[in-house]
């Protein structure tokens, strides 16, 4: 009788129209990277991800040779929209609740690197009462009722759900004042006392890369915060990728999905759907999104960005500080 073969891993994201280019990118990276199969499933709540973009998603999977299904998702008046998170960001309480197989759930935002899919071991062995597998954040002072972000024990960017039956969400949110980053706050209170955590390099926030020894380099990374890799001119990444900012990782696996659909049909259609990420995002007059701010500057101005990026070489002090790719040539100087 032949060996069994095991289950594939399951993947489990949710995303809007606006997050389907990162979406792909992502697939792209797990395909690349992973050590075993593993199947998808995109969750969108009603009305935020036509069917063209599911065709989109779909026949970037098949590309990928990975299999993909949709999981509409109904809408809820408690799912807010803060700063740059849009209400899509609650979907991982619902696709928990519709999963009871033990599944990873990774936010759109997110790259996969070799190792990625170790975690599946931990998740497989985590209990009902631990009830979820999370990353350490990085900060001797976190803590789990905590209402700033950053101080919260865990960011729930990258969630291992085992199999089961998952806590009730509904009657704590119902009763939950609006504090920043609601379902961050809300995973935090429902599973930091009980969560089983692992090693930082299975979440990584950007602006922690540079804290991470070069000897044990990053599983997955979280690109948080209003501007993203994908909302930068393509003419401009150099800046990045020649000082090893923390967006490079993702844009070698932009270009490994670009190099490995050179030539067929889809590649056009690749072309606009970045394009058109250029544009995605909210711009809000806030000093915590002027990365961003920069970002569609420089997008707006087209050939002229590059000399204004020569420019900035001078005045290097106004470029934005944090994650943004050209704090990495500039303010490390």
């Amino acid at each position: 009788m032949p060996p069994l073969t095991p289950a594939p891993h399951q993947v489990v994201c949710a995303i809007d129209s606006n997050m389907a280019y990162a979406l792909v990118v992502l697939v792209s990276s797990l395909s690349h990277t992973a050590s075993s199969p593993f199947d998808l499933t995109v969750g969108y709540l009603d009305d935020t991800l036509p069917e063209g973009d599911r065709d989109f998603v779909s026949l970037a999977c098949a590309h990928l040779g990975v299999p993909v299904r949709f999981m509409p998702l109904a809408n809820d008046e408690r799912f807010i929209t803060q700063g740059h998170i849009s209400p899509t960001t609650f979907a991982k309480f619902l696709l928990a609740d519709a999963l009871p197989e033990a599944h990873l759930w990774m936010d759109a935002d997110t790259i996969a690197l070799p190792g990625w899919d170790s975690v599946f071991t931990t998740i497989h062995h985590a209990t009902p009462e631990e009830g979820l597998v999370v990353a350490h954040r990085g900060s001797s002072t976190a803590h789990t009722t905590e209402k700033n972000p950053a101080d919260l024990a865990f960011n729930a960017g990258v969630l291992g759900w085992p199999a089961g039956t998952k806590r009730n969400w509904q009657e704590p949110l119902d009763s939950l004042e609006i504090v920043d980053t609601q379902e961050q706050f809300l995973f935090n209170l429902l599973y930091a006392p009980t969560a089983r955590f692992v090693s930082e390099r299975f979440n990584t926030l950007t602006y922690r890369i540079d804290t991470i020894p070069a000897t044990d380099p990053p599983f997955i990374i979280h690109y948080a915060g209003a501007h993203k890799p994908w909302h930068l001119r393509r003419a401009l990444t150099h800046h990045c990728t020649d000082y090893h900012c923390p967006w490079s990782a993702w844009f070698y696996a932009e270009r490994r999905f670009l190099e490995r659909i050179e030539g067929t049909p889809f590649r056009q259609e690749l072309a606009r759907r970045q394009s058109h990420a250029l544009h995605t995002g909210r711009i809000r007059w806030r000093r915590d999104h002027s990365g961003y701010l920069l970002l569609r500057l420089l997008t707006a101005l087209g050939a002229l960005s590059t000399p204004v990026v020569a420019l900035l070489g001078v005045a290097w002090r106004v470029v934005p500080r944090g994650t943004h790719p050209l704090h990495h040539r500039f303010w490390r100087k």
